[in-house]
């Protein structure tokens, strides 16, 4: 019996939530034709949409239903000097953490997020840019820094079915390092438990999101190139994970 209420539940939780996110999905694409669209797309509109993105991310993120949901920025990161922003990657709930981080964000994301029915729309209006098109994105991306934008890149490249941390590639820490931009690594968790990759149900569960220290590109103690920077931010949040694991 017991069993039979808890899915009866996480199937409520999960239709409530999924309605929602068609709303929002529906609300933020009626928005951003009116105001870029119709209204041009001038830096000042973007970044109203950008704003508006983000406090929507904040609410559903910590609306959830049956879970919890916790933001830690104890190093006072401010997000307003231009980074390279990287984070572990574990579910679809992922994007709304990040999104919620700054309305001066630009995400690369694959391919198929970038056509996706639901919000692919709302990806082209906020100039997210699909990860595949690196020829006109290096010259776009340049653009938005000049704007004060920072750019965020999950380096594991796809969702983790266990939550593991998979292996690192190194477009972001080139990227980072051809624009000569720091880097400021966000650690996410709970996510892909409350979401796991290959299930269409939530699930109860605690969730968070901390941003960890910037490493600044002029610091000796981070004084190497792309590949040995990715190999070693890849160790630290190897180490964080099974720091978190063994917390559980």
């Amino acid at each position: 019996m017991g069993r039979m209420v808890y899915l009866i539940r996480q199937t409520a939780y999960t239709v409530f939530s999924f309605c929602y996110f068609i709303g929002m999905a529906i609300e933020m694409t009626v928005r951003g034709f009116f105001l870029i669209t119709v209204g041009g797309a001038t830096d000042e509109n973007k970044l109203k949409y950008h704003q508006i993105l983000q406090r929507r991310s904040r609410f559903v993120i910590s609306h959830v239903p049956g879970t919890t949901f916790t933001y830690s920025n104890s190093h006072g990161e401010t997000f307003e000097k231009p980074s390279v922003i990287i984070s572990n990657h574990q579910a679809h709930l992922d994007l709304m953490g990040i999104m919620m981080l700054t309305p001066k964000l630009i995400i690369l994301t694959k391919n198929w997020v970038w056509h996706n029915p639901f919000y692919g729309i709302i990806i082209r209006y906020a100039d997210y840019f699909p990860i595949s098109d690196t020829g006109e994105m290096a010259e776009a991306i340049t653009e938005k820094v000049k704007k004060g934008y920072s750019v965020m890149i999950f380096p594991e490249g796809t969702r983790s079915e266990d939550c593991r941390i998979q292996r690192f590639h190194r477009g972001a820490f080139y990227l980072a390092e051809q624009l000569s931009l720091d880097i400021v690594p966000v650690f996410i968790s709970g996510f892909g438990e409350v979401l796991p990759k290959k299930s269409f149900h939530l699930h109860p569960g605690k969730m968070s999101v901390e941003v960890m220290p910037r490493i600044h590109r002029d610091d000796p103690a981070w004084a190497c190139d792309y590949r040995d920077m990715a190999r070693r931010l890849h160790t630290i949040y190897l180490n964080k994970n099974e720091e978190v694991r063994n917390h559980r």
